[in-house]
């Protein structure tokens, strides 16, 4: 399934360096044993783990960095580690915890000297984010969730739901680390993680799936808004050029 998207959105191009975003979490260690297991037939060059250690969680952020340091030597994989002060970054902008760290690993990716970067953002992260956008009022564009490329950012786990990975870290023997603070309701996404989506697959069993199809949907009609704006844009360019 990941080989596919990867194919379909035509993410990875021969000689790529990719970094891969690797917290040590379930999502960021499949991505990288799957880009790693099929590295050579996917053309990519070289393979980077970016780790970012954002000055929160103490010992457990330690505990983090480590495993995934380890994880690289065990594959075979450069591994970079940046550091940052998210909190005193935070209260010196005024931004959210989570605002400010999102920024900068965006930041720090940027720096990683990579053609593409991979986060491990899932199908289960898509839904959340869809639903956080509704919960603030957005457009279509804000109900198509996460793209599956943006400049040279692309997730390749888009398409796959958070139990399928699991699935393949068990059937792979893959050890992982749990971040604490994904399991208590102090983030919004959280809330919407622990409350919103389970309550969701009790109306559906098959949620993931009919939310799929949906978002495959939203995205189709905000291409075609997309390219007919383009065209009655370009057609008035021309209009404009062939009154002089």
């Amino acid at each position: 399934k990941v080989i596919k998207t990867i194919t379909e959105h035509h993410m990875i191009s021969s000689g790529d360096i990719v970094g891969v975003g690797l917290s040590g979490g379930a999502d960021s260690v499949a991505l990288l044993h799957i880009l790693v297991s099929n590295k050579e037939m996917l053309g990519i060059e070289r393979i980077k783990g970016i780790h970012i250690h954002h000055g929160i969680r103490g010992d457990e952020a330690d505990r983090d960095l480590n495993f995934s340091k380890n994880l690289c030597e065990k594959l075979n994989v450069e591994f970079v580690c940046y550091y940052a002060d998210v909190p005193a970054e935070a209260k010196k902008t005024g931004e959210s915890i989570e605002e400010c760290a999102r920024r900068i690993r965006y930041e720090f990716f940027a720096q990683a000297d990579c053609t593409k970067i991979a986060t491990a953002h899932n199908l289960n992260d898509n839904m959340e984010t869809v639903i956080f956008n509704m919960t603030r009022g957005t457009s279509i564009h804000g109900l198509c969730g996460i793209p599956y490329v943006r400049e040279n950012y692309i997730r390749p786990l888009l398409d796959c739901s958070r139990n399928e990975i699991e699935e393949y870290l068990k059937s792979n023997s893959l050890d992982f680390v749990t971040d604490s603070t994904n399991l208590c309701d102090d983030y919004t996404r959280n809330k919407i993680r622990h409350n919103v989506i389970p309550q969701l697959f009790e109306i559906n069993p098959s949620f993931d799936k009919a939310f799929a199809n949906c978002i495959d949907s939203v995205k189709l009609a905000d291409d075609y808004v997309v390219q007919s704006a383009n065209e009655v844009l370009e057609n008035a360019r021309n209009s404009e050029e062939d009154s002089y």
